[in-house]
């Protein structure tokens, strides 16, 4: 086990030569443990913060010890002339200590000095970047914070800044100050869930996206993306539970309700899923969401649309299907030798297909185009609204002319009528022998052939 001088002349190299600034840190005060006494090691801690107060500390406790300690001296001569430069105009000064004592709170206006005194140091902080020293700079930001707990650009560049000099503890505690004063802006929070998801403090992570999921402010899409972050966690039922609970102050959230139904379709529960995708498509197909909803729906459920009803060649398919029967059957009956099919089974094929074909028009099929305007088809007055059919196929509501009843009743006896002569064709010696069995004495046995 190493000493107390040991652990502090590692902590010195983790600091001036790896810029490890957070193993330095901890090296010191491992050191400073085993032996408080030492002047330097308290000089070297104050290094590794960035928080005035904490570095005036620190410089105390080395002069405390030894009070000739020179580099003590000379970072405390620095941080009281920089505690001691104007940070803003005369006529704003009096203002200045009020102001961070006081830490505005989040549901009062800043005061026009105020403003000033921020727009004054963030301008300040801008020069100490361009000069090469963040860490001055981050002194500017944190004193706007002061000021306004959660101002954004001063919170977005002190933990930028901080997170790069490894100094992610002051970073932490910045953004919590501003998220317990009750901060509305999601920024703050993605930041505190960067912070402890860097740390490797999951469980705090879990409770900021909570929190930030019930933000007024937060859009809906931030909202799946924190749902997707707990499943890829293995926490989907945290996931839907925060989904639901969100979509009860958010009833029509198109996007809300796509994220509980890919929730569920993951988790099997198909019925379910596509309760919550005809929901989200319902309140509008004409949106991003809602085309979104609408496509996964498809999915899990036919849909019947216009472009389906006015299709021939859909109707021509099912009709093609008749024919396939009826060549079969017209095979069996030729012996199973299609060179043996003869003119009238072809025929009958034929006759199946037609006759199958104005079937289906007739049933299926009344609106294609433009055999449904040839046939004096009209569209409705008042079009059926989408519904969903008792085999579980939706059907959109149409805008095509469909074919009158009186003349679908027509092209359906015809297609029957055809389709029974193509019986009569196709399977005309099966039928001959139906009709006029041969009687058992005549057909000859193997004895009689051999």
């Amino acid at each position: 086990m190493k000493d107390a001088q040991a652990l502090f002349r590692d902590g010195v190299m983790a600091v001036r030569e790896r810029k490890d600034v957070a193993e330095g840190r901890r090296l010191l005060m491992e050191s400073l443990r085993r032996n408080p006494h030492n002047d330097m090691a308290w000089v070297w801690l104050a290094r590794t913060t960035s928080r005035p107060e904490k570095r005036l500390e620190y410089i105390e406790r080395a002069l405390a010890i030894n009070p000739a300690n020179e580099h003590a001296l000379a970072l405390k001569a620095k941080l009281m002339a920089q505690t001691a430069e104007p940070t803003a105009p005369a006529a704003e000064q009096d203002n200045h200590d009020g102001a961070r004592k006081s830490r505005k709170t989040l549901n009062q206006q800043l005061t026009p000095q105020e403003a000033k005194q921020i727009a004054f140091l963030l301008k300040k902080a801008d020069h100490y970047i361009d000069a090469g020293d963040p860490e001055a700079a981050i002194e500017q930001w944190v004193e706007v914070l002061h000021i306004q707990v959660d101002h954004e650009e001063a919170m977005r560049n002190a933990v930028s800044y901080l997170a790069r000099l490894k100094y992610l503890d002051d970073a932490r505690e910045l953004v919590w100050r501003a998220i317990e004063a009750g901060t509305p802006h999601p920024s703050i929070y993605l930041t505190a869930i960067d912070i402890a998801r860097r740390q490797g403090n999951s469980g705090e992570a879990d409770y900021l996206r909570e929190r930030l999921a019930r933000l007024p402010d937060v859009d809906d899409q931030m909202i799946a993306t924190i749902a997707q972050q707990f499943v890829a966690d293995h926490q989907p039922m945290r996931a839907l539970d925060l989904l639901n609970e969100v979509l009860e102050q958010r009833p029509n959230s198109q996007v809300v309700l796509t994220a509980i139904g890919d929730l569920h379709r993951e988790l099997g529960n198909e019925r379910e899923a596509m309760r919550h995708y005809d929901r989200a498509a319902r309140l509008g197909a004409g949106t991003k969401g809602g085309r979104e909803a609408d496509k996964k729906l498809a999915e899990f459920v036919p849909v019947l649309t216009d472009q389906e009803r006015g299709s021939m060649a859909l109707a021509w398919r099912e009709a093609v299907g008749f024919g396939l029967v009826f060549l079969f059957m017209g095979w069996q009956d030729a012996g199973l030798d299609l060179l043996r099919l003869g003119p009238s089974r072809w025929a009958g094929v034929a006759l199946g297909i037609i006759g199958g074909y104005l079937l289906v028009t007739a049933t299926s099929s009344p609106q294609q185009q433009p055999i449904a305007r040839w046939l004096g088809g009209y569209v409705p007055d008042k079009p059926k609204p989408a519904k969903t059919r008792s085999d579980g196929v939706i059907e959109e509501r149409t805008a095509l002319p469909i074919i009158p009843p009186v003349v679908r009743t027509g092209l359906g006896a015809v297609g029957l009528v055809l389709i029974a002569l193509a019986v009569w064709l196709v399977f005309n010696t099966a039928i001959q022998l139906l009709m006029n069995p041969v009687a058992p004495a005549d057909i000859p046995t193997l004895y009689d052939l051999l």
